[in-house]
Order: C-alpha cells, then structure tokens, then sequence
C-alpha cells in the first residue's frame, strides 16, 4: 500500500499548468504532507483527511476557498510564514517556496536508535562508556546541533513569531515540529513557519481544532474549544520543552511503572506505552513531570531540569503545565517567552563538545558539565538598573568565550530592553586590532557614557582597552531607554574538573 502511495503521488500540477515532481516527504503534522520537489526552491503542500489525502470534489473546492480566505488576513513581510503561491489543479494543496538551509526543527527531537543507526553510530569522546547507547546517541545528536543554547536562541525567534501572528489576532492553531523549519547554519538563527492554510482569526467561533498528537491544548483535543491564543501558547511551550529537555513533559514516572522501561530516552515515541495514559496525558489529567507540588509523575527520561531549563523557564513550564492545564486562563502570556528564552541562551557557554551550559556568578569557575573541558576565559557583560535608590539586582548577563583575534558584538536586549524587532542588533562592540582591544558604540540612537578612574566621558568613538581594565571591568552608562549600568569584564577561568556525565 506503500509503495501505490508513493506512486500516486509522483507528480502534480498546479493552476499554471506547471508540473512538479516530488521527491521526498520532508514532514508530516496534523493537517497535511509536505513534500520537496525537483525544484530546490520549491515545496508542494497536500492536506490530509484522516490520515488520507483529499479526492472529494467538494472537500477540494473547500480547501480552495479557504485558500483564498488567507489573502485576508493581515499577514506582514515582518512575520515568517510561508504563503501558498499558486493551487494544484484538480485536487487539495498548493505550491509553496522553499526556505534554503533550513530544516524542520523536529530533526531536533529524540530520535530512537535503530539496528542501522547503532552500526554506524561512534560515541563521543566525552561520554563515558557507562551512559547506555541509545543514551549516548542521543546526547551526541543533542551537542551535533548546537545543544541547549542554540536550542534556546531558536525557539525565542519561534515565540516571536508566534507572537507577531497573535499580535493581528491570528492563530496558528497546529504547531508541530514538522510546521516551524529553523537555520542549518549556527551562525543563523531564523525560524520560519510553513503550514499557512490553517491561519484564522482567534474569534472564529468552533468546537474543532486541527491538532498535531502530543501537541495540542487539552481543551482542543477534548473538543471543548476550536483554538486560541493561549491554546497556540500551550501548544508551543510543549514543543519547546520537549526540544530542550528531550522528554515529554507528561510521560514520567507514571508511564515507567506501567511501561517497566526506565532506561528508554525516547518513551514518548515509544509504541509499549499505554493508551489509556497517553489520552490522559493529551486531555492535561497527569502531572507535569517537573510539577512543583505533585512529583508522582516526576521525570526518569530525558536531561535533568538544572542542566537545561533556567529557574525562571522552568518556573515558566510549570505554570503553564500545572494549572495552566484545566484553566486556560492561568496560562502565562507568550509575551515573556521571547524575553526568558533569550536571556537564558546569553548566560549559557558553548562549549567545545557541542554541549552548551549555564554561567554561575557564584563560581569562580565554570566548566562543562558534560566533558568538564572549560574556556580560559570568558567576557562578562552584566547590566544593572540605575535609579535614585542606587543599582539594580543583575537585570541581565551577557557571557561569550573570550578568544584572541575575534571581535564580539553584544545585543541591544543587554540594557533590559527586549523588542522583538531589534532585540539581537548589535549595540556595544569590543573589537580587536592586532593586539589591542577597542570599545565601540554600534547603535546611533543610543547614548553610552564610560565610566573610567570616577571620571564620566561619553563613547563617541572608539576607546581603547588596556589589559588591566579588561581585566577588572569597564562600566558604562545607558541613557535611554532608561538609566543603565553595564559592567564588560574578562575572567580567568581555571576550571577545576568534575565528574564525567
């Protein structure tokens, strides 16, 4: 039956008598396929019904009309969607362009070791021979793309868009992994999302929403509610944490007693779990596995909640999993996602195993918990709120290994100031010139005072480093948006070693 599928769908063609080959299924959600095509710029999008693809002729001229209904909402060149270009002739779907160096974000997603993978699979250098295969496996495709904060700086653009859509009062309705795509490159970090025909207004009036298993509200899959804003919310905050902790945020203690498999990373995707439990996971009815007063359903897959999640992003996931799962409106707002995912990723070090890890203020040295390799030093970039009471509590910290030879740019959201438009542009370089370091303002609108010997002088320009200031710190002084301190500083970071993951 397979192969008669794959046969079938070979070629089609769209409303400009143009055909298309399909290559290769590059994802699957709750609405439909998506195929590449020989054309590399190119994507072909096909609902599904029930798994099937769509032949009533009524249900295609549906879909068509509903295709032309996208065309009405107050979509913006601001927001990364890709919007059908042109309707197949005959049947249900459309042509849509291709994202170059792009790949669907569920390649991210704890993928179970196979009989093939496992012969072609080396293990790191840095895992110890004790961590378990199917372990191991997942720990290296972990670091292979980028580890925690590469995964944090992704899904804060994907709350971001995500945010621009509700901002118009548009949902997105099946978030999936296989509907947002993100950058290849580590030096990117553009998200896009691609299943566009499912857009609407959040007043629409429905009972049915179109849902992606493991990914939908509870209040959508019990067919209370047809979709909003703080279902969309949910929804992505599931996607999420199951990115950064490889684990479902429901499948924990409850499932291995039943189960009887405590050693399998991957039981979310696991057919032995039971049914039963998998719909009361779906429907909000278990705990969340990192819930802060119920730990019957406490986590025994995935990355342990301090190695991943920052208090506050863990503090996030349990409102939003706790009561936040029968009462939608206790939900936390998706305003702030973009903000914690982003000052998570700036206090987190890469390291040189892939892994990354959470700067300690607290420690005077910081080493990978992974390999317990360590950076000799780091620059420090820390703000503070300036008021007529004195200075702030750290209100953001910005760490960067500090290399010779190569300059760094720190983001406009060090001052405090999170928009989402501007919040990654460059604000304050320190850049290098053979030996010599040079401080640099790079936004125009911004005015930065260095504080230098208790003397106040304004960057106009450049101003030179010396070793000795690198090295105990240089504070300057934000005048707007409001009143800021930020202190840059280089550290010597001697790690001590630590006991292997």
């Amino acid at each position: 039956m397979q192969q008669q599928k794959e046969q079938k769908l070979t070629r089609v063609k769209d409303q400009l008598s143009q055909w298309h080959e399909l290559k290769k299924e590059l994802g699957k959600g709750g609405q439909g396929v998506v195929y590449r095509t020989a054309d590399s710029e190119l994507l072909v999008k096909m609902p599904l019904k029930n798994g099937k693809e769509i032949t009533d002729k009524e249900e295609i001229n549906h879909f068509q009309k509903r295709f032309e209904n996208l065309y009405l909402l107050p979509l913006t060149n601001k927001m990364h969607i890709t919007r059908p270009l042109y309707l197949l002739e005959g049947q249900a779907g459309y042509v849509m362009q291709m994202m170059q160096d792009m790949q669907p974000i569920g390649k991210w997603l704890p993928q179970i070791l196979n009989k093939q993978l496992a012969k072609t699979f080396t293990r790191p250098s840095w895992l110890s021979e004790e961590v378990p295969l199917e372990v191991a496996y997942s720990l290296a495709m972990y670091a292979n793309t980028g580890g925690t904060k590469r995964r944090l700086e992704l899904l804060s653009q994907t709350s971001i868009e995500l945010l621009r859509l509700h901002s118009v009062g548009v949902i997105f309705m099946d978030i999936s992994p296989d509907n947002i795509y993100c950058s290849t490159k580590p030096e990117h970090s553009e998200v896009w999302m691609i299943d566009a025909d499912n857009l609407r207004f959040e007043g629409v009036s429905s009972k049915s929403g179109v849902i992606t298993p493991q990914y939908g509200a509870p209040e959508i899959v019990k067919g209370i509610d047809g979709g909003r804003v703080v279902s969309d919310t949910y929804s992505l905050a599931l996607l999420a944490f199951k990115i950064l902790t490889m684990s479902n945020a429901f499948e924990g203690q409850l499932f291995s007693d039943v189960v009887g498999d405590e050693d399998d990373w991957a039981t979310d995707d696991s057919e032995s779990s039971k049914p039963n439990l998998e719909v009361q996971a779906a429907q909000g009815e278990l705990p969340f596995i990192f819930d802060a007063e119920d730990n019957s359903n406490s986590r025994v897959n995935g990355l342990p909640a301090e190695l991943v999640l920052t208090p506050d992003v863990l503090y996030f996931f349990q409102r939003m999993f706790g009561k936040g799962r029968k009462e939608p409106w206790q939900r936390p707002s998706l305003h702030s996602l973009p903000r914690l995912l982003a000052k998570a990723a700036d206090s987190s070090i890469q390291c040189h195993c892939g892994m990354s890890f959470y700067y300690q203020s607290t420690n005077d040295t910081q080493s990978c918990p992974y390999c317990n390799e360590h950076h000799s030093k780091l620059l420090v970039a820390t703000s503070y709120f300036y008021t007529s009471e004195g200075v702030s509590d750290p209100i953001w910290t910005w760490v960067t290994p500090f290399i010779d030879g190569q300059n760094i740019q720190l983001p406009r959201r060090i001052s405090g100031d999170f928009d989402i438009d501007q919040h990654n542009m460059p604000m304050i370089e320190v850049n290098q010139f053979d030996q010599d370091r040079f401080l640099y303002v790079s936004a125009e609108d911004v005015r930065v005072d260095i504080l230098d010997n208790n003397h106040v002088q304004q960057l106009t320009n450049q101003w030179f480093l010396n070793e000795q200031q690198i090295e105990e710190g240089v504070q300057l002084y934000l005048h707007a948006p409001y009143s800021v301190i930020i202190e840059i500083k280089v550290k010597e970071n001697n790690a001590i070693q630590t006991t292997q993951y």
